[in-house]
This record gives structure tokens, C-alpha cells and sequence, in this order.
């Protein structure tokens, strides 16, 4: 099957370069580059990340080129094509390890939207290298939404793979600082996981998902979920959206597993009073509701171009809150470490950020301070962590940042930062 999936591919790639002799192309792209600068390491460059994208557009086709580098030098090597023709499209892509010259991944979606009904064929596969050797897999993903958009259903039919994500994790060299940027390019995430099932690739199992809604207060989610062996697994979520009127939000999951003959029911609350949010979670004792913690209190507030945010996680043996990537929200640990969502320090508890933004004519700079609180530091107001970042762009084509990182060891960074589009 997979050399079907290979003569699509070339079929996109001659018609569209047959119907592009006549039409010139242009070229897109953008460079990404940031140095940090340690001046209490006896190694002054602490940190180095560069991303360089590259693609060529012609008619309805356009290739890509992405290449990440880091200190240790070529990290990751990605070719995409994309392709569209009316109610039919194309996206695929392939993953390399440049060091050693090794295919590591492969994905191709083929899609037909045909307006309210959509179409996708996701093929995926792994290079000889990968921990079991060369796997590859299909998913057909079905759509329907009703007029008006109150109720969708979503089938999915696996085929040696599924849609739960697979990621690539490159090893970090001992003179790279781990610094947020950096840690986003170790990591490389896809859609399709043609390695997850260990079922026949003709039917590894299907999962089901119901959407509704009505009086634009009530939300109801239903996932049904199915192996080669059968039934797995049926999951419920009922959400009340500003209950009765008011900013509050009440939603109620019910997970069912005929095979391990268990189910749980978890209530969960959230308030949203305008630019206040509570983090909440209803204590249970069996049956029986006994209380309701809360762990997390949000707050932000936008004054004539300065945004104010303030973010407090009150159970850091448990919780974590999220870099802005991921939403900087406070969320279990559990929950970050299976999702792999990055976050700060496990002992920072407050986070207060001001965000200004001048724009003025044909260019805008903007200027951003983040202070960590943290819970063994012992200082005043049990400061742990500063930083200051500046940016100065023109035109939204080019753009440099500069930025100071100030904790308890004193000034340990200076970051430089340049991103070009074109």
C-alpha cells in the first residue's frame, strides 16, 4: 500500500509542474537565530539555536525545506510538500537525522472537504532505525458536521497506526544550556504513530467522537473507543457554560472500560469572572462530594498597550504551570509529563509578567519583563528569577531581541535574537 501512497504523491508533483510552466514562482522563508551569553561560565556561549525554513510555490504546489541547528551542530533535516486542487489536497512531509544520515519518519494526508463532509487518508511510516525497526500504518478519518455547526460526529479507522502523536527527542550535548528555545527543537511532534499498535495492520481499531451543543451553555462530548480485540473504552464529558448566568463553569466526565471492568466519575470547576480565572478541582470521598480545592488563580488585565499577568500556582508538589507555548496555564504535573508540555521549575509558584507594545509606523518594538517567585529561595518576596526582553522589528520582515536573564547566582544570560521573513 505504501507505493500507492508514493504514485499519488508523484502524480501531485507532474501535474503540478506541468501546470506551472507558465506561471513564475516565488520563494518564501524565514531564519530564526538566538545566542546566549554567559558571563559567570568559563564557556561564554551558553546556549545557540537556529532555524532556517525554505519553500518554493508554484501555481498550487510548494515544496519546503525546514533545518534546525544547535551547538552540536545539524539537528534535524525536514522536507514538506503540499499540494491543492479544489476539494482535493495533499500534505506530506520527511524527517532526517543529519548527523548520521538516517530517514527517521515519514506522514502523508490525503484529503477531499467537500464542505460539511471531510475526507482524510493519513499514511505515516518509521525508518529501519526507530526501536522496533520499519513500521508503517494508515488512518481514514471521516467527518460530518451538521448545518448550522451544533453537532459533529469524527470516525476514525486505524490501520497500523493511530492519531495519538509520535515524537522524536534528539540527545543534548553537556555544553548546551537547556533553555526553553532550545528544548522546543530537541523535540519534534507529529500527528500519526504507525508504532503504537501491535494489532494486523489491516484493522488495528477505530475510535468514535460525538460533539454537541445547545443554548450556547451546554456542551456534550462523546468518544467511543475500539481495539482489534473489540470494545475498549467509552468516555463522556458534559460542560455547563456560565451556569444559570453567571461565570461559572461546571463540567462533569464519566470514563466506562468494559475489559478492566472499571469506571470513575471526576467532576471538575472552573470559574472565569473576566480577567480573574480559578484553577478548582471537587475533593471526592467515594461518592460522596467533600469539598473543593483550589490550586491556581490567574490573573490578567490589558492597560493602553501594556498587558498585565499574574499567575499563581498554590500546590507546586503537584502542579506546574506551562510556558506561554502551552498556554501558561497551571495544570497537573501527570497531565504535562504525558502531553509533553514544557514548563518552568517545578518550585516557581508566581509568575507576574508586563508586555508593552509601541507600534509605530512601519515598524513596533516591544518590551517584556517576567518575575519568578520561587519556594526555596529565602529572598524577599521569595524572588528567584528575572527576565527582561526587548524586541525591534520592521515591517514584520526583520527583527532583533535582545534580552537579560537575573537570578539568585546574579546576571546569567544575555540572549541576541534575529528572525528574518521574506
Amino acid at each position: 500500500m505504501s507505493y500507492r501512497i508514493v504514485v499519488i504523491v508523484s502524480l501531485f508533483v507532474f501535474l503540478g509542474t506541468t501546470a506551472c510552466l507558465a506561471v513564475e514562482p516565488s520563494f518564501t522563508g524565514s531564519w530564526n537565530v538566538e545566542i546566549g551569553l554567559s558571563p559567570q561560565q568559563a564557556m561564554p556561549f551558553s546556549s545557540f539555536s537556529s532555524t532556517l525554513e525554505v519553500g518554493l510555490r508554484l501555481a498550487f504546489l510548494e515544496v519546503s525545506s525546514t533545518s534546525d541547528f544547535l551547538f552540536s551542530g545539524w539537528l534535524w533535516q525536514e522536507f514538506g510538500l503540499s499540494a491543492s486542487l479544489g476539494c482535493v489536497g495533499f500534505d506530506g512531509m520527511m524527517l532526517f537525522e543529519p548527523q548520521t544520515g538516517s530517514f527517521l519518519y515519514a506522514q502523508g494526508v490525503l484529503r477531499f472537504d467537500f464542505s460539511a463532509l471531510e475526507m482524510k487518508l493519513y499514511s505515516a511510516m518509521v525508518g529501519p532505525n526507530a526501536p522496533g525497526g520499519f513500521k508503517n500504518g494508515y488512518v481514514l478519518d471521516l467527518y460530518g458536521e451538521l448545518p448550522g455547526g451544533f453537532a459533529s460526529l469524527e470516525a476514525a479507522i486505524f490501520l497500523g497506526a493511530d492519531l495519538s502523536g509520535i515524537t522524536f527527542t534528539a540527545s543534548q550535548t553537556a555544553n548546551q544550556t537547556p533553555s526553553y528555545t532550545v528544548w522546543s527543537l530537541l523535540t519534534k511532534t507529529y500527528t500519526t504513530d504507525p508504532t503504537i499498535s501491535s494489532c494486523d495492520i489491516s484493522f488495528s481499531g477505530a475510535e468514535f467522537t460525538f460533539k454537541a451543543n445547545a443554548f450556547a451553555s451546554v456542551e456534550l462530548t462523546s468518544v467511543t473507543s475500539f481495539t482489534c480485540a473489540g470494545f475498549e473504552s467509552q468516555q463522556i464529558e458534559l460542560s455547563f457554560i456560565h451556569l444559570f448566568g453567571l461565570p461559572l463553569n461546571i463540567t462533569l466526565d464519566y470514563y466506562f472500560s468494559i475489559q478492566t471492568a472499571s469506571h470513575t466519575f471526576i467532576p471538575s470547576l472552573e470559574t472565569d469572572f473576566g480577567c480573574v480565572k480559578i484553577y478548582t478541582k471537587i475533593l471526592q470521598d467515594g461518592a460522596k462530594l467533600t469539598g473543593i480545592e483550589i490550586y491556581g488563580i490567574a490573573f490578567q488585565a490589558t492597560f493602553a498597550g501594556a498587558t498585565f499577568t499574574s499567575i499563581s500556582n498554590l500546590d507546586t508538589s503537584e502542579y506546574v504551570i506551562t510556558i506561554p507555548e502551552y498556554g501558561l496555564i497551571v495544570e497537573p504535573l501527570t497531565e504535562a509529563l504525558e502531553e509533553d508540555h514544557l514548563y518552568y521549575p517545578q518550585e516557581y509558584w508566581e509568575i507576574i509578567s508586563l508586555v508593552v507594545e509601541i507600534p509605530p509606523a512601519g515598524c513596533g518594538s516591544t518590551f517584556s519583563v517576567d518575575t519568578f517567585f520561587s519556594t526555596s529561595t529565602g529572598l524577599l518576596f521569595d524572588w528567584g528569577r528575572s527576565e527582561m526582553e526587548a524586541t525591534l522589528s520592521n515591517g514584520g520582515f526583520f527583527s532583533v531581541t535582545s534580552g537579560v536573564v537575573i537570578d539568585t547566582s546574579g546576571f546569567t544570560e544575555w540572549k541576541i535574537g534575529m528572525a528574518l521573513t521574506w
